[in-house]
């Protein structure tokens, strides 16, 4: 059978046996084949070779070399270069997965090489304008000289180099590349990540490295390498610092040394490593080390990472790849944001995702951390199921015990949360919330005794806490131990009078008692401290009228605030408390502020003008007066205030000297204290 036309005549063909011995190829694949296969032969052309293109396909074109490699018989196994060879393109077979293979005995450049399935054998050097790969298992490179390249990259292709290796590595995990050195041979292992090198068209979804699209790119002439490595912008040594950086890291990281391993990514992510990775790496790194500790700066700086890393709606394979950081944003945002709301969807949404995708032996965990978000967000009933899961695969977690237990309480399940409060008490006993905790659900389950010996225990340890006190009161208070409950009242008043709610709180206690005689000197101290707040005023003004108090003017505000309790009646009712007390220049300024709003209240009118009687100013006395006269002529409370100063209905108020008014005293001409320094004795109040 005829040669088809070659695009180099001066080419013969030799039998593989022969060319072994006479070209010095007996270390080579081809020479081992040869005792199975012995009518091996290969394509030889002798002398200093240059072409465009070398497409080592076994059934090429007639334009081209391998157009020769067709004939059936005897087999054609690859090509010799007698001398050195120049492709200003490619070496490549991007038509068939396996190509000829391509023996060298001097030199050889190339822009690109892309081999696979093939023996490369070089005796000089080898020098590769941009990227050298081969692919495949199968074949292989014996390269005799120094190895130069913009990039090398092995994917499972085995390569031999007995000279220097002057190319950066691709890591891709699947490089097999020995260097000799001396009697022994090194591996040169991948340093160059395939997303800072290779151009995005010959990388997978995800920025893997791909053979295929590699190839075909360079098959087809198209760019492999970025604009900024191909021209020179990206720093290798960079990228080798980085290599050794991402090493040390996965050691410091593999021995738990997280604040070392946060501060090596942080010097990674600086050098370039990719960004997503590395950040959800170093954002691990910080929630291990200051997840404890709390401190929000840190725990911002690893929310900002994972939400770069993740972003609202993570990807499946950010989630496979670092699983945990699903929970470690969601316990972040509970630290940081447990009270916003767009911070609760994004942390349910990520414990959801979670619990699909993680091991089941991970569910409890999650659990939990669905059942603390709950919880902070005072959703009791929802988040007791979650922590009950969370505590039966972890039944030795105390701060869970400690949840379920307020949980539990809150929801006036006293029996239930009783036990979780004793084993949190046990194991967790720096959370001493607990002693409080269990002696309210005593208290409510008839253990008065033990209730109070648990309360003393937390006031031991919290004294100024008013709610404990409270607790104490009111097992006094059941016990029939009136003077020892308003003596706790007395006593931390007197000690806390920062604590501006106690009284008001200790006041309502005695109210609601029906103790209305001790509860009126609190209520009238906590007035004092909170004017503005109406359900105080209207305490009191009820504990006045219950303790046997006449007051007609009291009983007239306090009617018309009931009936009306929106209709702004706040101040006229506080300044017949007031009057109620003895205590006009108090009741002033609300009386004032009052009938400029309702003119046309008579008896606030008549009010006014008894304080005016006692400012001694008879002439504005008279003209109150006469007003409510006018408005209510016949309103008992107006002409008793009139009376009880001594007048008829037609009087003379200008002309009066202030001492005809013996029942009405002066007002003390000393200041009156600060509402904080004054006691009970002021207040009316006198200890048995």
């Amino acid at each position: 059978m005829a040669y088809r036309p070659a695009r180099f005549p001066g080419s013969r063909r030799v039998l593989a046996a022969d060319a072994v011995a006479r070209y010095d190829l007996r270390r080579t694949m081809m020479a081992r084949l040869l005792a199975a296969n012995p009518a091996l032969s290969l394509l030889v052309l002798v002398g200093d070779v240059e072409m465009e293109e070398l497409d080592l396909e076994p059934h090429g074109g007639a334009d081209q070399v391998s157009a020769a490699f067709t004939r059936p018989e005897p087999e054609v196994h690859g090509l010799i270069i007698a001398g050195s060879l120049r492709v200003d393109r490619a070496v490549q077979h991007v038509r068939a997965n396996a190509g000829m293979s391509l023996y060298v005995l001097g030199d050889l450049r190339a822009r690109n090489i892309a081999i696979s399935g093939l023996e490369l054998v070089v005796h000089g050097d080898l020098r590769v304008s941009e990227v050298f790969a081969g692919a495949g298992p199968s074949g292989g490179a014996r390269l005799d000289g120094d190895v130069s390249a913009k990039l090398l990259v092995s994917d499972a292709f085995p390569m031999l180099v007995s000279g220097k290796l002057k190319a950066p590595v691709l890591e891709n995990g699947r490089a097999r590349i020995g260097v000799v050195e001396g009697p022994a041979v090194r591996e040169a292992r991948g340093e160059v990540p395939p997303s800072l090198v290779l151009d995005p068209s010959v990388l997978e979804t995800g920025g893997a490295f791909s053979w295929p699209r590699l190839k075909a790119a360079i098959g087809a002439g198209r760019p492999a390498l970025t604009p900024d490595y191909q021209s020179g912008r990206t720093n290798l040594e960079s990228m080798r610092e980085l290599r050794r950086l991402e090493a040390e890291i996965d050691v410091v990281l593999g021995e738990g040394r997280y604040a070392r391993g946060a501060e090596l990514l942080r010097k990674a992510r600086a050098l370039g490593a990719p960004r997503a990775e590395t950040g959800l790496k170093l954002a691990d790194a910080i929630y291990r080390v200051h997840h404890g500790t709390g401190s929000r700066e840190a725990l911002a700086e690893a929310l900002e990472l994972l939400d770069e890393g993740l972003g609202p709606k993570p990807d499946s394979n950010a989630v496979m790849a670092h699983p945990q950081a699903l929970l470690q944003r969601a316990a972040i945002l509970l630290q940081l944001k447990e009270h916003d709301d767009e911070a609760f969807d994004q942390a349910w949404r990520d414990c959801s995702l979670a619990a699909v995708t993680m091991p089941a032996q991970e569910r409890a965990q999650i659990a939990g951390l669905m059942g603390q978000w709950l919880f902070t967000r005072h959703r009791y009933d929802e988040c007791v199921p979650y922590l009950r899961q969370a505590l039966a695969a972890d039944p030795e977690d105390g701060a869970q015990h400690g949840r379920l237990a307020r949980a539990l309480w809150m929801l006036d399940r006293e029996a239930e949360a009783l036990p979780h409060a004793t084993r949190s008490l046990e194991l967790n006993p720096q959370d001493d919330r607990m002693w409080f905790v269990r002696g309210k659900c005593q208290q409510v389950l008839g253990d008065p005794e033990d209730a109070r010996l648990d309360l003393v225990t937390y006031l031991e340890l919290h004294p100024d806490d008013d709610l404990a006190v409270e607790a104490l009161i009111v097992i006094d208070l059941d016990r029939d131990d009136t003077d020892t409950a308003v003596e706790s009242a007395l006593q931390f008043i007197e000690h806390y009078p920062e604590i501006d709610g106690a009284p008001a709180r200790f006041g309502r206690l005695l109210h609601l008692r029906e103790r209305y005689d001790l509860a009126v000197p609190l209520l009238r101290r906590a007035m004092q401290l909170h004017p503005e707040d109406s359900t105080i005023v209207r305490d009191l003004a009820v504990a006045l009228n219950e303790a046997g108090h006449d007051h007609t003017g009291l009983d007239t505000a306090l009617r018309r605030f009931e009936m009306d309790p929106d209709g702004d009646h706040l101040a006229y009712l506080r300044a017949e408390v007031n009057l109620a007390f003895s205590d006009p220049s108090a009741a002033d300024g609300d009386l004032v502020e009052y009938l400029t709003r309702f003119p046309e209240a008579a008896r606030a009118l008549a009010s006014l003008a008894g304080v005016r009687l006692l400012q001694l100013r008879p002439a504005d006395a008279q003209e109150l007066l006469e007003s409510a006269r006018r408005i209510a002529p016949d309103d008992d409370y107006i002409e008793t205030v009139a009376e009880k100063a001594g007048f008829t209905k037609k009087i003379d108020l200008v002309g009066m000297e202030p001492r005809a008014l013996p029942s009405l005293p002066a007002l003390p001409s000393v200041p009156e204290p600060p509402v904080t320094q004054l006691s009970f004795k002021d207040a009316g109040y006198r200890r048995p």
